[in-house]
């Protein structure tokens, strides 16, 4: 005899809504495969050519070769810079140690220039306090070597006319003659006899060959026309080589260049 077990009305319900369920899946998962399979595929098409992928190929080297040739020129081009930072650096601190030298030596002149015109103000306060004592008769002094304060205590000559002797002195080169003083204008006649001249005392000599228009209208025994006719005379033949290069000039007597030869050389 076969017992039929009976379930309870709860399993019963449980087991048809799980039996329900795997069908619905089935049908769920069934409907998806067979729409999948009536959509074409999108990925799908016509297969490139050999050409095509060659042509894909190169492509891609071409743009890797470009990567790489850009990347090697950033390098070089930064290297170039740092190089370059690095020489305005080295730059920036020479010229700041130049500077810095410069500045030392330039305190150290002044310092110097400081203490020159000190003395010398000490020294001119402390002359001019005491008036310059004139000489005695038959006193001379050495035109060459004596400064304006000197020159002060010749009779009749005082700060101006001392002025005027050794700007002159400057612009002659040095006195050969005591008598040259009377070409100075408003010096005092007889003012020679208190003077004297050393024959130790060097000459300052101007190049005609070699100084400038200035240099050569700036001494007392050259004029305009006779600094014309040398600087004419350079340019045209070249370096004078005595005094017949300007014999032929009608600026030149006999008279001015004996007067020059002591002051001049070629």
């Amino acid at each position: 005899m076969v017992r039929i077990r009976r379930y309870p009305p709860l399993a019963r319900h449980i087991r048809t809504g799980l039996l329900v369920l795997v069908v619905g899946l089935l049908v769920w998962v069934g409907a998806r495969w067979w729409w999948s399979s009536r959509e074409p595929n999108l990925n799908e098409g016509p297969r490139p050519s050999p050409q095509e992928i060659a042509e894909v190929r190169a492509f891609e080297q071409r743009r890797r070769a470009d990567s790489t040739r850009r990347a090697e020129e950033y390098q070089a081009q930064r290297a170039q810079w740092q190089r370059e930072k690095e020489e305005r650096r080295l730059l920036r601190e020479q010229q700041q140690a130049d500077y810095l030298a410069n500045r030392a030596r330039w305190d150290a002149e002044k310092a110097e220039r400081a203490t020159a015109r000190a003395i010398r103000q000490a020294r001119y306060d402390s002359l001019r306090q005491l008036r310059p004592e004139k000489l005695a008769a038959g006193t001379t002094i050495d035109l060459n070597t004596a400064d304006t304060l000197l020159l002060q205590r010749i009779p009749g000559i005082g700060p101006a006319y001392a002025r005027s002797i050794v700007g002159y002195r400057d612009r002659l080169g040095g006195f050969i003659s005591a008598t040259q003083l009377t070409e100075i204008e408003y010096l005092p006649e007889g003012i020679e006899k208190w003077c004297r001249v050393e024959s130790s005392t060097p000459i300052r000599r101007l190049s005609l060959n070699r100084a400038s228009f200035k240099e050569l209208i700036r001494h007392p025994y050259l004029n305009y026309e006779q600094v014309k006719a040398i600087v004419n005379r350079r340019q045209k033949m070249g370096d004078l080589r005595g005094w017949k290069d300007l014999g032929n000039s009608p600026h030149f007597s006999p008279s001015d260049t004996l007067r020059l030869s002591p002051y001049v050389k070629f």
